[in-house]
């Protein structure tokens, strides 16, 4: 049966494959009721469109059409100020009316409004004045034709005019009009019924409604809405938010008719309307509660799963550390060994003959070297062994140069000639000073083996703002203190280069090395926040570079 700890991946897995999903499916759910909400003005736009047109159309061939009538040869008598034939040009306008079912009435009419002839029959049985005396009177003064505004006539209806000149030798001798019955003309526009709940009209030039689809029936006449009327003073088309007669909140799709101020509008109802996007809203919520849910999920498992690992790896690196000290043990036993057998030996050899000043000094170097390598042996052990005391302080290097100049010679012999250079401006840097100690230790004890005849160890330090940049090989930016210690020794074949900072790599001789010194300068110098970088040429010598953050703000000298 497989245990827990196979499982926690494939949750985690399974949760990070969801997450994107849902958030994917709530972000298509919601780009597909927006579709929704725009095909639903999309689909009103083409409504407007196709409407317009047609209601466009419709007038200019009911215009045409009065035209011809207005041309007939009936009418010619008026051209020299005579009368009409009244009998015989009613039984023409009754023909022509007949056949044009839209018009209840034609009336002919002189260019002062008043009526000359009606067909079928006289308007309230007398003569009079024509009615919407303004459209009538922009016919006469221009010339062209004109559709008037729908208004409540004597019989108690609304209707509106279509009005041509009659013209003769190139002037208006009368005016012929054609009433348009609004039941009619709303038959022929509105004869597809409309999605529920929408609203179609037609407003002419004055602003009242003369044809209506949805809503309440008894709206015609009425004058439309602000909003309708404001939209169409701005645009020749668009959308706007407006308001039905009835009161409901609507959007409407509107297009103008130019040539005689009508418009047509189609009015969605504005819950409709939204509704797809409210839908989306909710749609997303409960993809992003859903999606936080899962993430925080995922997360904590994630977190949890950290935990485990970081247990795991503890409990590795303490069986790494066991096993590394093992592996120690005998190596360190056997370099104390031979460390005390060459104290002893020098010590024998001073006894031997105390008063001979001439072996003694040249036994004690010997024996020096013997403690300093013992020295080394034993902090390379106590930075190996210990645990969470890494105690980095602001510290500056000019203050403890004394000390170090003095490690530093007695780390490296007398056969090697050491200088330590730190500039006064070097700026304080933060980090473990014992530690530190104890890598620029090591590092003189390796310059110093890699020197078997003799060398030159140099430590210079140095103020470095590192802008890391792409292929700056530190990796780092920001400001650090750069440690280089040079020596003039034998230098580093280029395929131990990578290896050098691993534990327990040496190059040295059974007994001269336990390959942790440098694998305790890596480990110092990535615990202080910097890094450390060699360079190194065979027979030439070999450069380590260490680098240490700087300290914030100044320590007093």
């Amino acid at each position: 049966m497989p245990s827990k700890s196979h499982h926690r991946p494939l949750i985690l897995l399974v949760l990070a494959a969801l997450l994107p999903l849902v958030v994917l499916s709530a972000v298509l759910g919601g780009a597909w009721l927006r579709g929704q909400q725009s095909a639903m003005e999309a689909n009103a736009v083409a409504l407007v469109d196709r409407l317009s047109a047609l209601v466009d159309r419709e007038l200019s061939a009911q215009m045409d059409a009065l035209k011809a009538v207005a041309a007939s040869p009936l009418l010619d008598g008026l051209a020299a100020g005579g009368e009409v034939d009244a009998v015989a040009f009613f039984e023409y306008a009754e023909r022509v009316q007949g056949a044009l079912p839209l018009w209840t009435t034609i009336v002919l009419s002189d260019v002062g409004g008043n009526r000359l002839v009606d067909a079928p029959f006289l308007v309230a049985g007398v003569r009079g004045k024509v009615l919407d005396m303004d459209s009538h009177r922009r016919v006469v003064e221009t010339g062209k034709p004109a559709v008037g505004t729908i208004l409540r006539g004597p019989r108690g209806v609304h209707a509106f005019p279509i009005r041509v000149p009659v013209t003769r030798n190139g002037a208006p001798v009368a005016v012929l009009s054609a009433v348009v019955m609004p039941e009619g003309f709303q038959s022929l526009l509105f004869g597809n019924s409309l999605p529920p709940g929408w609203i179609a009209a037609v407003i002419d030039a004055e602003g009242r409604v003369v044809a209506r689809a949805g809503g309440e029936p008894d709206m015609i006449g009425r004058h439309a809405s602000e909003n309708a009327l404001r939209a169409r003073r701005a645009a020749g088309s668009g959308v706007y938010d407006g308001m039905s007669l009835e009161g409901t909140p609507t959007v409407v799709a509107f297009r103008g008719l130019p040539d005689y101020g009508w418009s047509v509008h189609f009015a969605i109802p504005r819950d409709a309307y939204r509704a797809p996007v409210s839908n989306a809203l909710w749609l997303a919520g409960a993809g992003a509660l859903a999606s936080l849910m899962m993430a925080g999920a995922f997360l904590w498992l994630l977190a949890r799963e950290w935990r485990l690992r970081r247990r795991e790896e503890v409990a590795r690196e303490e069986s790494l550390r066991l096993e590394a000290l093992g592996r120690m043990t005998g190596g360190v036993a056997h370099d104390i060994a031979n460390l005390l057998t060459v104290v002893m030996s020098g010590i024998a050899a001073i006894r031997s003959r105390p008063k001979d000043p001439e072996r003694i000094t040249r036994v004690l170097p010997e024996i020096e070297g013997a403690v300093v390598r013992g020295q080394a042996l034993m902090r390379q052990m106590a930075a190996f062994g210990r645990r969470s005391v890494y105690e980095p302080v602001p510290f500056r290097l000019q203050d403890r140069k004394a000390s170090l100049e003095a490690l530093l010679a007695r780390s490296a012999g007398s056969a090697v000639d050491t200088a330590l250079i730190v500039p006064d401006d070097l700026w304080p840097i933060i980090a473990d000073p014992d530690a530190m100690e104890v890598a620029l230790l090591n590092l003189a004890v390796n310059a110093r083996d890699a020197m078997p005849d003799g060398g030159t160890l140099t430590v210079m330090a140095e103020n470095r703002g590192l802008p890391g940049r792409r292929g700056d090989n530190t990796g780092l930016s920001g400001d650090f203190v750069a440690l280089a210690v040079r020596d003039t020794g034998t230098g580093i074949p280029p395929e131990h280069l990578r290896q050098i900072f691993e534990p327990f790599f040496t190059t040295k001789p059974d007994g001269k090395g336990t390959g942790l010194g440098l694998s305790q300068v890596f480990g110092f110098a990535r615990q202080s926040g910097g890094t450390v970088t060699v360079t190194s040429t065979v027979g030439a010598g070999t450069t380590v570079t260490l680098y240490l953050p700087r300290a914030a703000g100044d320590i007093p000298g």
